[in-house]
């Protein structure tokens, strides 16, 4: 749902971080004075100037039962920069469902983290299942077919595979953001915090909203970029999400004099690629990433407009989908294969057994068919990914979710909502819904913005409400001025290595 360059990046999107290393020195320490159950340690990062502080706190897997499996919840502390930080934390909640939270802080520093560790410490977790929280990653190996890296969502034999191998550490359906939740305010009880500070991005946001519903006596604010809610149906609504995110971007070349002149016929090109596998999959052939050895590839429409659609969520990417259709609808597929062929953060950062315990139990369930078609009819990427995601449900075990969960969040804690104008995956629309039943919340439309929340302007705003505590009287004139990055014309050397 729900892909680093800064934390906002980080956290919807986690690239590959390298090299990570954490060396535990003889004292405990803690970042304040408060009391704390949890035995925090002195670790180091290569991308960090100064210490941290990393620890574990065990959970019981059964919170029920209390007892049995427990599972230890990695936890990342970046210190304040002040000697003398405010006693309410910046607690950090990423997306996924399935990404962890402690990568991001060991990465490295951004703005974002730069600006508001002036005045608090910053706090990550790694929820259950995620991280290094008994983490319910599967990992798909890729063999010396250079096929089995163009292969079909959700395969059959694939999640079958995951559930057993992750049956032997993990009971599945004890993994929901409501029992996350509970074990994330025990977290913020033993760390000895009486009131934090709540910072989500994407599920992130589903996460937060929860905690509010539950713990909002120990929340000061919420800061929720890309918000998802739980009656948004995740994934029924990727499809128009992303026909309407195709359309401003081929509007957006159309208005562009640069992209215009390079791609002066773009729709049409893109109607006609679609048309081509409308026939049939396409064949093309190229160097597999490992041996270089020339290998054949036959794609379907189905992989080549998932992989299209996630290419909108981030500028980055987006910048080069004229170039890639352009040269698609000349029969060269190089453009696509070598963007295709870099690991995708999203395949790396998300545990894809969290993933599906989380959607399966809480979202794919409320799907019905007619709906599917309903939402889905008439865009490019068509009813593929949500049919593939009940297959894959419909063999995944499912959690117990209270009905209390899909009804809408009430607080009076003041609340930032941001919502980007290009949001393929949590378009304004749901931030929209959400804001009706929080009474001191603001929604702030950023213009130009995909699901990647990278921008200054998004930085300022989410700084300047935390430091405030308010919403009221934010300067939001920024969030008019933000620019769609120029349209690229050619691939980017690091796609050439």
């Amino acid at each position: 749902m729900f892909r680093v360059r800064n934390v906002l990046l980080q956290l919807l999107s986690l690239t590959i971080f390298a090299n990570l290393s954490c060396v535990s020195l003889d004292a405990p320490t803690t970042p304040t004075s408060r009391p704390s159950r949890v035995d925090l340690r002195p670790c180091r990062f290569p991308n960090h100037k100064s210490e941290l502080l990393c620890g574990k706190y065990p959970v019981f897997e059964d919170r029920a039962a209390k007892a049995g499996r427990t599972i230890p919840l990695n936890i990342v502390v970046v210190p304040s920069t002040t000697a003398a930080p405010k006693a309410d934390p910046v607690f950090f909640l990423t997306g996924g469902p399935g990404q962890g939270a402690a990568r991001v802080a060991r990465a490295r520093e951004d703005q974002l983290m730069h600006d508001l560790r002036r005045e608090r410490d910053l706090v990550f977790v790694d929820l259950r299942g995620t991280g290094d929280s008994n983490t319910l990653q599967c990992n798909v190996a890729r063999d010396h077919l250079l096929q089995s890296y163009f292969p079909e969502m959700f395969q059959s034999e694939t999640i079958r595979a995951c559930r057993q191998a992750l049956e032997a550490k993990a009971e599945l359906k004890h993994y929901t953001t409501a029992i996350a939740v509970d074990d994330f305010d025990e977290i913020r009880a033993a760390l000895g915090y009486e009131k934090i500070n709540l910072y989500g991005v994407s599920y992130g946001t589903q996460v937060a909203l929860q905690y509010l519903r539950r713990y909002s006596q120990y929340v000061r604010v919420a800061a929720l970029a890309g918000v998802a809610t739980p009656q948004a149906k995740i994934p029924l609504h990727f499809a128009k999400g992303a026909q309407q995110a195709m359309d401003n971007l081929l509007d957006d070349c159309a208005a562009d004099e640069g992209c215009r002149t390079a791609f002066p016929t773009l729709k049409d090109e893109f109607a006609a690629v679609l048309a081509v596998f409308d026939k049939k999959p396409v064949t093309f052939e190229f160097p597999h990433p490992a041996t270089k050895i020339v290998q054949p590839v036959s794609l379907s429409r189905a992989v080549f407009v998932e992989r299209l659609r996630l290419l909108l969520y981030d500028h980055s990417t987006a910048r080069l989908i004229p170039l890639l259709i352009h040269q698609a609808a000349t029969g060269d597929w190089t453009a696509f294969a070598k963007i295709a062929l870099v690991p995708r953060p999203l395949d790396s950062g998300i545990a894809l057994g969290m993933y599906l315990s989380v959607t399966c139990s809480e979202s794919v369930p409320l799907i019905a068919d007619d709906e599917v078609v309903r939402e889905t009819q008439g865009t490019f990427p068509g009813d593929y990914r949500t049919r593939r995601h009940q297959q894959a449900c419909s063999v995944w075990p499912r959690g117990e979710v209270s009905p209390e969960y899909y009804r809408p969040v009430k607080s009076e804690v003041p609340v930032l909502m941001l919502s980007g104008e290009l949001d393929p995956a949590t378009p304004p629309e749901y931030g929209k819904s959400a804001s009706q039943f929080l009474s001191t919340s603001r929604q702030i439309l950023l213009r130009n913005t995909p699901h990647n929340y990278q921008s200054d302007c998004a930085t300022r705003l989410t700084v300047e409400f935390i430091t405030k505590g308010s919403a009221k009287d934010l300067d939001t004139t920024c969030a008019d001025y933000i620019r769609r990055p120029r349209f690229l014309t050619e691939l980017p050397e690091r796609y050439n290595r």
